[in-house]
């Protein structure tokens, strides 16, 4: 390789490090929202998800079901059912204006 191409890469590569993704965009929009203990609860189980994937990632599992075709549409079709059940209970809650504060706990 070229230095040029080392050093776009580089750069690339840097600027995509440094920029928030999707999770630290939630993390602060839930302190924002909810208060620091929020925004630290959802950093611990962002943090317990990546965990539990790169745990079972490491274990082989991973690889077991993207072989499989039965285990991937359990997989599948369950993450599916779990979405759909948030998307019930977020629908069920009481809207209330964003612009209020949420009541304290």
């Amino acid at each position: 390789m070229d230095v040029i191409s080392i050093v776009s890469f580089l750069g690339a590569a840097v600027l995509l490090t440094l920029m928030p993704g999707p999770d630290n965009l939630f993390v602060l929009a839930q302190s924002i929202s909810k208060g620091k203990s929020a925004g630290v609860a959802t950093a611990c189980g962002l943090c317990t998800g990546l965990s539990a994937t790169s745990s079972r990632l490491a274990a082989g599992i991973s690889a077991a079901i993207y072989q499989s075709a039965v285990a991937f549409s359990i997989v599948k079709y369950a993450g599916a059912a779990y979405l759909l059940f948030l998307a019930y209970q977020s629908f069920r809650q009481k809207s209330r204006n964003l612009l209020t504060p949420a009541p304290s706990m």
